[in-house]
């Protein structure tokens, strides 16, 4: 392997599934509540890259996430409420009947029943 001009140590290229791998690693971090630098802290202890590389691999992230929602107005409105139902449910079966109202209300506001 050849040495690096800079001084800092070369390191071995990562496959194409190796990326990929990563990139969706990364985009469920951040799907999950991470942050961008969660994400920079994740790559470089885990895979030993640099933040830069883990910036590159953002791109890649962020392209993801808005093809994510690059949805139509009624698929998104379908899925916001399938997800009210969800927690709804979900709330009644814990005893949380604020949470349960607080999602019952959500519902009927996507769905325009209430103003």
């Amino acid at each position: 392997m050849a040495k690096r001009k800079d001084g800092k140590p070369t390191t071995k290229k990562v496959t194409a599934a190796e990326r990929q791998y990563r990139i969706n690693r990364l985009f469920n971090l951040i799907r999950n509540g991470g942050t961008k630098q969660d994400c920079i802290r994740f790559g470089v202890q885990q895979w030993g890259i640099s933040e830069s590389t883990v910036e590159t691999l953002m791109i890649e992230v962020r392209r993801q996430l808005r093809t994510d929602f690059e949805l139509e107005r009624s698929q998104f409105a379908a899925e916001l409420m399938q997800q009210c139902a969800s927690i709804q449910m979900e709330a009644r079966r814990t005893g949380n009947l604020n949470a349960a109202l607080g999602a019952v209300n959500t519902l009927a506001r996507l769905a325009q029943v209430l103003s």
